[in-house]
């Protein structure tokens, strides 16, 4: 195959598609896309699977499809798209974290859940790009620096979110205007009050430190009564960066997932494969939150996980349904904790879940 650019030398080398979103919302140039590996029934052979598309979940990022070319109005019925797929070199990605050029990795972000992971958030959080941590498909290298693509963040947890859902208290709101978004990718579960991860639009600005959302981002099971840490990002418009889309095995893209302050067994979901993020600024007071991570089937899949903030009192914990080993490869792996930022466990599947590499995180 001839990998050329047969058109003028500033243009990128891409390779295209033309699929079908399925989504009714607005897309955004260089959001990711997944296939719709599983529509329609599953006994009949769809061959449209391969080139229908949907917005990133925990069920399809195993399946990354590409980046879009342009943006695409909201369409009630779905539309026809074209996107870039792996292979594409100097292509926009959307971001959700700031540049430098030929430095780290940057992976795609599934649409944020909330309740346990039962519930999702508004849907149309996920196709952005955050650091990444596998290479491989839904995964880019980042060919232009972006110094100012988010304006505000704490990926530690320690915004505030107030009782009414839509008063955010940040760091500074210096750099922020009426019109742009805030992104919420997860944060305190109370049992009564709920952080919902999904894009918010700035109504106003309040205070250096205060603003206001034009919808409510709490979920309140009964009467929203507490302000809410929070973690998440704030950018204007669209940023971008051209990036190269790699390919080879599938990265599995990321995920945010919110440990509920009372702990407790099974109350935390992961998605399979990619990287886990645990969104901190919370304590969990009564006990652990633990998940499960379910077994693989395939010889060398790869799972991680990684703490953004800190988890005052209790940690989250990682049980593998059958025990594993510990990074000495003799030791039985039974749970894994994460509690603070930069704690970090890379797993991989032979025949048992293996550690291959830790930092800060503690095995059992």
């Amino acid at each position: 195959m001839n990998g050329s650019v047969n058109a003028y030398i500033k243009a990128a080398n891409v390779i295209n598609e033309a699929v079908w979103y399925s989504g009714t919302d607005a897309l955004k140039e260089g959001e990711a896309v997944c296939y719709n590996t599983d529509y329609g029934t599953a006994t009949v052979a769809t061959a449209s699977r391969g080139n229908r598309v949907e917005r990133p979940s925990t069920s399809n990022n195993m399946a990354f499809a590409g980046v879009c070319a342009r943006s695409y109005k909201a369409q009630s019925g779905g539309q026809r798209i074209e996107i870039y797929v792996p292979g594409s070199k100097g292509v926009k990605v959307a971001l959700g974290v700031n540049t430098v050029i030929d430095t780290g990795l940057l992976s795609f972000c599934v649409s944020g859940k909330y309740d346990v992971g039962v519930s999702g958030g508004d849907g149309d959080d996920g196709g952005r790009f955050y650091t990444g941590k596998y290479v491989g498909r839904g995964s880019a290298v980042p060919r232009q620096t972006v110094a100012a693509a988010v304006l505000e963040a704490s990926m530690t947890g320690a915004w505030s979110l107030a009782a009414d859902g839509i008063t955010l208290t940040v760091s500074s709101t210096t750099d922020i205007s009426a019109g742009d978004t805030v992104v919420l990718l997860g944060g305190a579960d109370d049992g009564t009050d709920t952080v919902v991860p999904g894009k918010y639009e700035v109504s106003s600005i309040t205070s250096p430190t205060v603003l206001v959302l034009t919808a409510s981002a709490q979920a309140v099971a009964a009467g929203g009564t507490s302000a809410l840490t929070c973690t998440g990002y704030c950018y204007t418009g669209n940023p971008t960066c051209i990036a190269d889309l790699l390919t080879g095995d599938e990265s599995g893209g990321a995920e945010f997932v919110s440990p509920p302050n009372t702990g407790g067994a099974a109350v935390m979901s992961y998605m399979v494969g990619g990287w886990s993020y645990i969104c901190g600024g919370v304590t969990v007071g009564s006990a652990v939150a633990n998940g499960p991570l379910a077994e693989s089937t395939i010889f060398g899949f790869k799972k991680g996980f990684g703490g953004l903030g800190t988890l005052t009192t209790h940690g989250a914990t990682i049980n593998p349904a059958t025990n594993g080993y510990q990074f000495d490869h003799a030791t039985a792996l039974d749970l894994i904790t994460i509690d603070a930022a930069d704690e970090v466990i890379v797993l991989e599947w032979n025949g048992i879940w293996v550690t291959r590499g830790f930092s800060g995180a503690t095995e059992e």
